[in-house]
């Protein structure tokens, strides 16, 4: 009886130039650590400037930066949504299925060990909305994905997929949880506030499973403003 081979894994396909790919590496260790460090620095300048405006300004910075020199890129990723719509959009209904499944899994996981784990970004971000809810929103649901997006899985993932596809799942994962509370964990002087990251992985997973299976980097974007806006509406 002859053999069948089973169906083969579509290989990922990377739309980012070494040249945006450049640009983008510049920019991640600005927009992970000198930005968050110096940007509180102007409120001794501005003291009118408050928590809110300095995020505002964090993400404004990025998403221009990832507009004026990684435009293309997204442009390309988006002819393969007009290409291949379907594909799009189960990519972003099942990623946020993942997602769910995911986080639920791991609540229970906390429950069966007796563990509490809060997150401090969910709840500094919390704490700005009576300062601006529209401009929460609007970094939130639409300036944060684009800009976290296009690092961590567009730079991140792209760049280490072709090479070692364990890798790029690790690293990002591992990146893009961290990036989210490391800035906590320096503030608070205690290193434990890092377990909190374990709260990114689902997501994470989730986004990373989106770019890989729709090979556009607009499925892990959308996906990303889908789950805020809803993390919005359900906590505020």
């Amino acid at each position: 009886m002859e053999n069948t081979p089973g169906p083969i894994r579509p290989a990922f396909m990377d739309f980012m130039r070494p040249g945006e790919r450049i640009a983008a590496l510049v920019y991640l260790p600005v927009h992970i650590f000198a930005l968050p460090t110096l940007l509180p620095y102007l409120a001794a300048v501005f003291p009118d400037m408050n928590a809110l405006d300095m995020n505002v300004l964090y993400y404004i910075i990025g998403f221009v930066y990832i507009l004026t020199l990684c435009w293309r890129f997204l442009r390309r990723s988006f002819d393969t949504v007009l290409d291949a719509p379907g594909r799009f959009f189960l990519s972003v209904v099942s990623g946020y299925a993942m997602d769910f499944m995911l986080s639920l899994l791991l609540s229970y996981a906390l429950i069966i060990f007796g563990l509490t784990i809060t997150s401090p970004n969910n709840e500094a971000i919390t704490g700005m909305a009576p300062l601006g809810y529209n401009r929460l929103v609007a970094i939130s649901v639409f300036l944060a994905p684009i800009v976290e997006e296009v690092l961590f899985r567009g730079l991140v993932f792209g760049a280490l997929a072709a090479r070692h596809r364990a890798a790029a799942w690790i690293v990002s994962v591992l990146v893009f949880s961290v990036y989210h509370v490391w800035q906590f964990a320096v503030s608070s002087g205690s290193l434990l506030v890092l377990i909190s990251a374990a709260l990114y992985v689902p997501s994470s997973l989730a986004f990373n499973w989106c770019y890989e299976r729709s090979g556009t980097i607009w499925a892990p974007i959308a996906l990303h403003m889908l789950s805020n806006a809803i993390s919005l509406s359900v906590t505020m």
